[in-house]
């Protein structure tokens, strides 16, 4: 496997480039979590309050919640998922400072171990739930990182 066509200073890039859009959905998935919480850990009054009067409810939870998505809209948040992506891809892709026979064997590995746990770990998730709804960048993120992280193991243990 020796597709590494880019520099090694693209690997800060590819770094830079994926914090930098994947902070805005994570951020959404922050607040929907502190959101979600605060609404389950509230008082018996308050719960009480919201059962009587759920279209009150639904006002104030809409007026409440501050996210990222609704200032930039769900296209520029879908740019920002590809974006995110493409940075893992950039930073998958570059050289390592010294390049050999030796890391492409251990990237070549990686690849194989990566694509066998993705594998493993998505027949479980289909196993227990048929028709999961997720957005396709979940996956191809998870397994981006997979793979960078076994590789940085696979070179630190050699």
């Amino acid at each position: 496997m020796n597709i590494q066509i880019l520099p090694n200073w693209c690997k800060k890039l590819g770094i830079i480039i994926f914090i930098a859009f994947a902070l805005p959905s994570a951020m959404d998935g922050v607040m929907d979590g502190i959101n979600d919480g605060a609404r389950e850990y509230s008082s018996p009054k308050t719960q009480v309050e919201v059962s009587l009067d759920s279209q009150s409810e639904k006002i104030q939870s809409n007026s409440k919640t501050h996210k990222i998505s609704n200032y930039f809209g769900s296209e520029l948040m879908h740019l920002f998922n590809i974006l995110n992506i493409i940075g893992l891809i950039i930073y998958m892709i570059s050289k390592e400072k010294i390049e050999d026979d030796y890391i492409n064997k251990l990237r070549a590995d990686s690849f194989q171990i990566s694509i066998l746990i993705f594998l493993l770990i998505s027949l479980a998730i289909y196993s227990f739930k048929r028709n999961l709804n997720m957005p396709l960048d979940y996956f191809l993120c998870f397994y981006i990182i997979l793979f960078l992280f076994i590789f940085s193991i696979k070179k630190r243990l050699y």
